[in-house]
Formats: structure tokens, C-alpha cells, sequence
């Protein structure tokens, strides 16, 4: 996931998952564990803006390049 935002003055973002720090923009391989609601704030001098997005990851044993 990535969390950007641009502005004048330029904003200071800040990303959640499930109400933790979470640093994105970090690539990583994606699990069960990363299932979850992320946020991202950016907040200037002049306001805030949020955004939310929950993810489910989903695990299909047996298909794909690993199964029979």
C-alpha cells in the first residue's frame, strides 16, 4: 500500500494499521497477519485529510506455482 499526499505547505503524514504505526511504503511480502484496517493522514497548517481502506488477504492452499 502507499500512503502520499501532496500540499502547500507540504503535509506530514502518518499511517496506521489497526490504530498501530505502520511504515508505508515498505515493500514486503503480503500474509495473513497484513489483513487488517490501514489509515493514512496527512495534516498541513491547513487542514487534514483520511483515508481508510480495510484488507482481507485471502490463502488458497494447494493452487498456484506450489500446488499439485
Amino acid at each position: 500500500l502507499r500512503c502520499s499526499a501532496r500540499g502547500n505547505p507540504p503535509p506530514r503524514l502518518e499511517c496506521t494499521k489497526d490504530g498501530e504505526p505502520f511504515p508505508a511504503g515498505v515493500p514486503r511480502p503480503v500474509t495473513r497477519v497484513h489483513a487488517g484496517t490501514y489509515r493514512c493522514q496527512a495534516t498541513n497548517r491547513l487542514g487534514t485529510a483520511v483515508r481508510s481502506v480495510t484488507v482481507w488477504v485471502h490463502c488458497e492452499w494447494g493452487r498456484g506455482s506450489r500446488g499439485s
